[in-house]
Order: C-alpha cells, then structure tokens, then sequence
C-alpha cells in the first residue's frame, strides 16, 4: 500500500514518502514522522546522504521507518542505532553541529480532534477486543490525523541530548569461521585456542 491509497486525506508531502517506505499509514509511521521533521528544523540540517546525522531510537516500532525515509539514518549505514528497551525516546545529532537533542513521551495520548464522543466509543471497542476491522482501522486514521495536528511540543518533550559524538560505522576484514567457513566480520568473531569463530558456532562449542 502507497500514499495513493489516501489520497482523499490532506497530508504533508513529505509524510507520503514514509508511508510508501513504510507500506500504511499509522500512528507509530507519524510520532517518527514528527521527530524527524522537527529533528531537521532544530539542526539546520538536510537529509544525511552519509553519516552526517545519526539517530538513536529506543524502541524498534513504525517510528524506525520515518526516521530512516526523512533523516536518511539506516541500518545500513550504520547512522542508526536501535536500543530496544522499548521506550518512545529518540536522539537525532548532527556530527556538524556537534550537538543533538532528544525526545520523549512522558504523557499518555489524549485525542483532541473534532470527533471525540466516536473516538472514545471506537477506543473502548478496540481495547474491548470487539472492535471490527473496519473499526480498527478508523481509531487508527482517526488517531494518526490527531496526532498530526498537535505542535511536537505537545506530544514530546525535547530537550539538548547529552550525548558525546556517536562513532562511526564500524569496518572491519571478513574471515572465515574456522568450523562453519562463513565469512564473518572479523571484530564480530570469537577467538577460542587459536580459531576465530562466529557467534553461533562459538556458542554452540561452549553448550557441546
């Protein structure tokens, strides 16, 4: 599913990369969405073609995609780091500005919309578990349009990431496992005797 699929909906231009990146539009895709685009506005930054930002989440939910898509901080190269302790705190710095700032939730979600009395209704269904699909799927859009009328300010709160600069993506020789012959980065392995293993094998020696 692209942003075609809502296009009877008023959103922002740069929100319809996100939800083609992502595959649907929801809640998690919009607070990410907001960190990024705030994120960028704070910084004076553009999106990262290299590892000019880096972000830090710690939760592994929707929000990653947004930030991925907007930032241009990805798994691959190594500007993003996922600490899943499953909180919705986000850390964006940029190496050039050598500063960054962090964004929290410390409220619980309140709809403010047009709406309310059928949100609420459709709320207690969905947290009933009688919701129907059609259902779900209102409380979410209705929720996700919610949330994208709120100031950022409103939904996080951000403050200077006390953070020293993260480092670089790291790069290292691959060598082959001694037992299994998959090539592996060197710095991931585990030397036992005078083998480098990989993780598994060298886990699997340890239960032999």
């Amino acid at each position: 599913m692209n942003h075609t699929h809502y296009a009877n909906l008023s959103l922002p231009d740069t929100l319809k990369p996100c939800i083609d990146f992502h595959g649907h539009l929801c809640p998690g895709l919009v607070y990410g969405y907001l960190v990024a685009v705030e994120s960028l506005r704070l910084l004076g930054e553009d999106r990262s073609d290299d590892e000019e930002l880096v972000a830090i989440s710690e939760n592994d939910a929707c929000s990653v995609d947004a930030l991925q898509v907007l930032l241009g901080t990805t798994a691959g190269k190594g500007n993003l780091t996922i600490s899943n302790i499953g909180k919705n705190v986000y850390t964006v710095y940029s190496r050039q500005a050598a500063k960054g700032f962090r964004f929290s939730r410390r409220s619980t979600y309140a709809y403010t919309g047009d709406n309310p009395e059928v949100f609420l209704e459709l709320e207690k269904k969905v947290s009933a578990g009688t919701a129907t699909a059609a259902e779900k799927k209102q409380q979410k859009l209705m929720k996700t349009l919610d949330l994208l009328a709120k100031p950022v300010e409103e939904i996080f709160e951000i403050t200077d990431a006390a953070i020293p600069e993260p480092a670089y993506a790291e790069l290292a020789p691959s060598v082959a496992c001694a037992v299994c012959g998959e090539l592996t980065m060197q710095t991931k392995m585990i030397r036992q005797g005078s083998d480098l293993l990989c993780r598994p094998c060298a886990e699997g020696a340890r239960r032999e």
